[in-house]
């Protein structure tokens, strides 16, 4: 069973000071745009899954879209609405849905994650096998985004190992966002730290590197309890500001999704 968790807001972005996103687009039409990819992948993936939406006082227009997406897709979904607006109450009630209606995988996702069609499929199948393999829990980033590659970071440093997938290469990582797809113990057993992020996020110091990153390792010097894995070439794109990946055709991808 998988219980995926969409927190959506289509009337601000949480780093507006970073400009630009790199494929320009209002809000609304990039969060249906995100969200037909990932509820295509939900179905392609023929995996017994459940989608719960966390909604941040967005339009009518958007709430009615998800809905009738959803409908016509067969996905079972239920829509949250926050009762208090901003990230940190948002967030919060993502890692919640996560810890409390995630049956087995859970699956945390932000509104403007652009996903390929295997992306589902794939992800599940290799967590199984790698659940196998390193006989413990882990955790999966959908995207190789670019930031991971940066010599300016303290987690580009950390080791890094390549694993051999069915289907493509794996590397494993120490950093991630609120987009992450984990075992529900994992959320259950660190929630001291997810809970932390999302209430405290931006507020003096605290982010991901102080909390949930502080959980990662490569699976192997164990300098974290989990292990954290990303795929070689990507699942998904984070269409946010200063990470555009030019070495992919994204725009191809962007292009072929009607709304």
């Amino acid at each position: 069973m998988l219980d995926v968790v969409l927190r959506t807001c289509d009337h601000t972005s949480v780093h507006p000071e970073r400009g630009d996103r790199f494929i320009v687009s209002d809000k609304t039409t990039l969060i249906k745009k995100c969200f037909i990819s990932l509820i295509q992948s939900i179905t392609i993936s023929e995996y017994k899954t459940k989608l719960w939406v966390v909604d941040d006082h967005s339009s009518q227009e958007l709430l009615d879209y998800i809905s009738n997406k959803c409908t016509d897709n067969n996905i079972t979904y239920k829509i949250i609405k926050c009762e208090e607006p901003g990230f940190n109450y948002s967030a919060l009630k993502q890692f919640e849905l996560c810890r409390e209606k995630g049956s087995k995988w859970v699956y945390s996702v932000e509104d403007d994650y652009l996903h390929y069609p295997e992306a589902i499929k794939t992800i599940v199948e290799q967590a199984e096998t790698f659940t196998q393999t390193f006989g413990t829990n882990l955790a999966i980033r959908p995207d190789d985004d670019v930031f991971t590659y940066s010599p300016n970071t303290t987690y580009s440093k950390k080791p890094c190992r390549v694993f051999l997938g069915k289907d493509r290469h794996w590397r494993t990582l120490h950093n991630t966002h609120n987009t992450i797809f984990t075992h529900v113990d994992v959320i259950r057993d660190y929630w001291e730290l997810f809970s932390a992020l999302a209430k405290f996020f931006r507020k003096t110091t605290v982010c991901e590197d102080g909390t949930i990153n502080t959980i990662w390792s490569d699976g192997v010097t164990k300098d974290g309890p989990v292990p954290l894995f990303s795929p070689i070439p990507t699942l998904a794109i984070h269409i946010s500001q200063g990470n555009e990946p030019t070495h992919l055709e994204y725009k191809k991808l962007w292009d072929s999704i009607d709304v």
